[in-house]
């Protein structure tokens, strides 16, 4: 259920900053153990945006509870949930585990809760909207993505995630009728020194009718410079495409024309001519610790990663498995949670960090 925010909030087993893929996932998988959160949720209901994420199958049945499992199954379709790895639409996923979190009764989802500061005493967690209200928890986990109030308390000498040295112009197109039946998997295009990354999105009746691309550009750091989204080595925010020039579009569309192929480049174009591409400045962090006392992080918070390594909610999933399994123990520790997180996570963000120092430094 949603709800919004008013006042002092009752005291919640499990507070959960961030109700995006990490955090739903997170309150599903602890619901499958029996235990309740809170989850407080910035806007006032996400609206659709990313692009393609690669759903494993087998990770996400096993962390979801059966009732959960059904819902978001039914959504997404059986492909989703078998034993593969597939791309689909983040804003499938998203609305399938936002539904299974609405119908689900140990999950309380709070809307328009933007948490302004985090902390913890003897006896509990604690985190403060910008409108006031305190909300209070036995453990309070940080889902928050790469700009992650909660790491600031968490990691307080090390709480920005660094800028990758480059940009992904993400969006999605039509895939072309006579290539939908023989649409495979992650297609990869190099340019002059540049990347185009193509998925094919699985439908919910197991077909292919969209798909998704990345173009991976080291070339505009200077514009995210002057319009502010990178500051130093600080990516401050994602812009909405109203925030790009006219002319770097079109700068876009003129290259496009002759770097990609098609069936491909046609789809590129018509997107950056009706401006249906989001400019992601990617950030990178590599945790030293991702848990404090009664706080810990997961996702992006915890491991911010370039989106080549293809396993950010994948890895997601894993956290949010692990932190229901140390949760539902008789004496929930999150020490245990970072000792069996932590080293996976430093080797998928240095492994991604690899690419990007070779691919920014181009």
């Amino acid at each position: 259920m949603a709800v919004s925010v008013s006042g002092a909030a009752a005291h919640t087993p499990t507070l959960i900053v961030g109700g995006s893929l990490g955090g739903l996932t997170t309150a599903l998988a602890l619901a499958a153990r029996g235990r309740r959160s809170t989850v407080l949720e910035r806007t006032g209901g996400r609206t659709q945006r990313g692009v393609a994420i690669l759903v494993a199958g087998a990770s996400l049945s096993r962390a979801l509870g059966p009732a959960a499992r059904d819902i978001v199954g039914a959504a997404l379709g059986p492909v989703a949930m078998d034993q593969g790895t597939y791309p689909h639409a983040w804003w499938d996923v998203y609305s399938a585990l936002r539904a299974a979190a609405d119908a689900e009764p140990l999950v309380t989802v709070v809307e328009n809760a933007a948490v302004v500061a985090v902390g913890q005493h003897d006896t509990a967690a604690w985190a403060r909207t910008e409108d006031g209200a305190v909300h209070t928890a036995d453990v309070l986990l940080g889902a928050d993505g790469y700009r992650s109030v909660v790491r600031r308390t968490v990691d307080a000498d090390r709480p920005v995630a660094r800028y990758a040295g480059y940009v992904v112009w993400l969006g999605q197109s039509e895939l072309p009728a006579a290539l939908a039946e023989r649409a495979g998997g992650p297609d990869f295009h190099s340019g002059t020194d540049d990347m185009l990354a193509v998925y094919p999105l699985i439908d919910r009746d197991g077909g292919v009718s969209r798909y998704g691309w990345g173009w991976f550009d080291p070339n505009h750091t200077a514009l995210l410079r002057r319009i502010g989204a990178v500051d130093g080595t600080e990516v401050k925010y994602t812009p909405r495409p109203h925030a790009v020039p006219d002319e770097v579009y079109d700068d876009m569309i003129r290259t496009a024309r002759t770097r990609w192929s098609e069936p491909w480049r046609s789809g590129v174009i018509e997107a950056f001519q009706n401006r249906e591409v989001i400019a992601t400045p990617i950030t990178e962090y590599l945790p030293r610790r991702v848990v404090d006392g009664r706080l810990a992080l997961l996702g992006d918070a915890a491991h911010a990663q370039t989106p080549m390594t293809g396993a950010g909610f994948e890895e997601a999933v894993t956290d949010a498995a692990a932190l229901a399994e140390v949760l539902s123990g008789a004496e929930p520790d999150l020490r245990r949670y970072e000792l069996l997180r932590l080293p996976g996570m430093r080797a998928r963000v240095s492994a991604g960090q690899s690419f990007s120092r070779s691919f920014a430094a181009v």
